[in-house]
């Protein structure tokens, strides 16, 4: 694989030392066509094209059903985390309590106590490790949904989804997961997995842009009557704009409740294109690639690394333990070296545009910044 090809579909790759996909990536050129291809019809032809556009977003549903090994009839389109989340909550109607990561981003947590489910936490141990035992140790009688993200979004751990599956058949409880941090560069598969529910934004490693993401239903919880809201768009035929009865689609795309967005969806079908070309396995083992060099030159400098070392554990995601982390990123930005400040310190995320090069920008930009206070990075 020649990966400057791919880094040349990423114009910000060469204005920017981009490290910051776990905050959102830029969008390749691929992606972006596809969504402004979107916008231009629109403006030349109105909405004379809407028929190719729902054929279009139908592929799109199919393509990334394939992605995850999932029936595209549990497939919905939905506008980020927090909105697929809100919707799952919902659909389970106060089933059991939740069990949660300590460290779980907001979005997945929130949406369950704004519904008023009651809502555990697990607790990580070093370096973000979730453990499974205490996973386990955790499960009281009254919890049936365990909510927990692919990867991590402060820490960089990333589960073994399979496992995590196995201990809800176990414990007969219903296992929702945030893919967010992890969609794109880590296999995943609903089936093999045993996942209830996933969602993910398309913004961060999906580089689809703000605006769209995805909900996975299992089929036994595609019943469109129990889903919590309904419009014109969940009618089995919403041209005939019927007002005074349910007659729903019965597949997840009931969930859809109004017109679809298309330019996201369209832009999301582009980045899923680019990463079947590449090839999943590929990826992969880029992303590991890149972390190792990564991991060999903080090292070599003598910086803490706070997240997950093992690589069964470890993400695109590295946490440097530093100081004043939030100042750091700023001087950082000032000579356009993109990170962000998470957890202990700096969260350094890589891709598919990233290459060693930006590695050692931002390890000559850290040396620069924190060589008079070494002491305190060791």
């Amino acid at each position: 694989m020649d990966w400057s090809q791919i880094r040349a579909l990423f114009p910000a790759a060469e204005r920017y030392t981009y490290l910051n996909t776990a905050a959102a990536p830029p969008l390749s050129l691929l992606a972006a066509r596809e969504g402004k291809r979107y916008y231009d019809e629109m403006a030349e032809h109105g909405d004379v094209r809407w028929e190719s556009w729902l054929c279009q977003a139908e592929q799109i549903r199919e393509k990334l059903a394939s992605f995850i090994n999932a029936d595209a009839r549990g497939v919905a389109f939905t506008y980020s985390t927090s909105h697929g989340m809100n919707l799952i909550a919902g659909i389970l109607d106060h089933c059991g309590d939740v069990l949660c990561p300590a460290d779980e981003f907001p979005s997945c947590t929130l949406p369950w106590l704004q519904q008023r489910y009651r809502v555990d936490f697990v607790c990580s141990r070093d370096r973000g490790v979730i453990d499974l035992d205490d996973i386990q140790k955790s499960i009281t009688a009254n919890i049936r949904v365990l909510v927990i993200s692919f990867v991590q979004f402060a820490t960089g751990f990333r589960q073994d989804l399979v496992a995590l599956g196995r201990l809800c058949r176990e414990r007969n409880l219903i296992f929702v997961v945030d893919a967010t941090q992890g969609i794109g560069v880590f296999s995943i598969d609903v089936v093999n997995s045993g996942i209830d529910f996933l969602v993910f934004s398309g913004y961060k490693w999906a580089q689809a842009g703000y605006g769209v993401g995805g909900l996975y239903l299992a089929p036994r919880f595609l019943s469109p009557t129990s889903f919590p809201g309904a419009g014109w768009w969940s009618a089995r035929d919403p041209e005939a704009v019927v007002n005074d009865r349910l007659d729903l689609k019965q597949t997840a795309a009931a969930l859809e409740v109004g017109c679809p967005h298309f330019a996201g969806i369209f832009a999301l079908g582009g980045a899923l294109t680019l990463f079947e070309e590449i090839g999943k396995l590929r990826i992969e083992e880029r992303i590991h690639e890149l972390t190792d060099y990564l991991h060999h030159r903080l090292e070599a400098e003598r910086f803490n690394i706070a997240s997950p070392l093992k690589r069964e554990q470890r993400s695109g995601i590295t946490i440097v333990e530093i100081h004043n982390a939030p100042d750091i990123v700023k001087c950082l930005a000032e000579k356009n070296i993109i990170v962000s400040a998470r957890g202990k310190g700096l969260r350094v995320s890589v891709h598919i545009f990233n290459n060693f090069d930006d590695i050692d920008r931002l390890i000559v930009g850290l040396r620069e910044l924190t060589s008079m206070s070494r002491g305190d990075n060791v």
